[in-house]
């Protein structure tokens, strides 16, 4: 309303300042422009307003959002880099730690190398020497057996070459006599 009063004083001022000669404006000159301007600003008051207050409360919501989802980002990022720090911080001494842990592992490999090692000479030389001993006793029967042999070889010319046919025949029927009582 002080808005329209404003717009008619405006109206008469201007109106004044013309010139004095000119007649004051009639009642339909002030009435219609000033019915007009008060529908206008229904109008706008009715549809325009809401809308833009709408707008402006979504666009005021969306801001919101977009800065608390921005801050949350920023809190998680901070996090991150914290924990990175963190691990920077740690490194050197994770770094002496594995290490020290390696050389450790290794020195134990070492000795568990180095015991297997022992135990596998130990029972390759327990292995040659029973192989050894197993050629020694196969050579030794080799040598009785051929020794044998030999004896059998020499014992029969000896026998062939004393045996007379009535000591050949005495042999058969001995043997014929043990061949029987079997």
């Amino acid at each position: 309303m002080s808005l329209y009063l404003l717009f008619v004083a405006s109206e008469l001022w201007a109106s004044s300042a013309a010139g004095a000669e000119e007649h004051a404006a009639s009642v339909t000159q002030l009435l219609f422009p000033s019915i007009n301007f008060l529908i206008f600003l229904y109008l706008v008051k009715r549809f325009a307003l809401p809308l833009v207050k709408s707008h402006l409360r979504s666009r005021r919501e969306e801001i919101v959002a977009a800065l608390a989802e921005a801050d949350e980002g920023k809190r998680s990022a901070d996090a991150l880099v914290r924990d990175y720090r963190a691990r920077l911080a740690r490194i050197h001494e994770e770094s002496r730690r594995l290490r020290d842990e390696l050389r450790t592992d290794g020195e134990r490999e070492k000795a568990r190398l180095l015991t297997e090692a022992g135990d596998l000479a130990t029972r390759i030389k327990a292995d040659a020497d029973f192989l050894a001993e197993q050629e020694v006793k196969l050579a030794r029967q080799k040598l009785r057996a051929e020794i044998a042999r030999a004896a059998e070889q020499a014992a029969q010319r000896l026998v062939r070459a004393g045996l007379e046919p009535a000591d050949q025949g005495r042999l058969v029927e001995e043997f014929l006599s043990e061949v029987g009582r079997r």
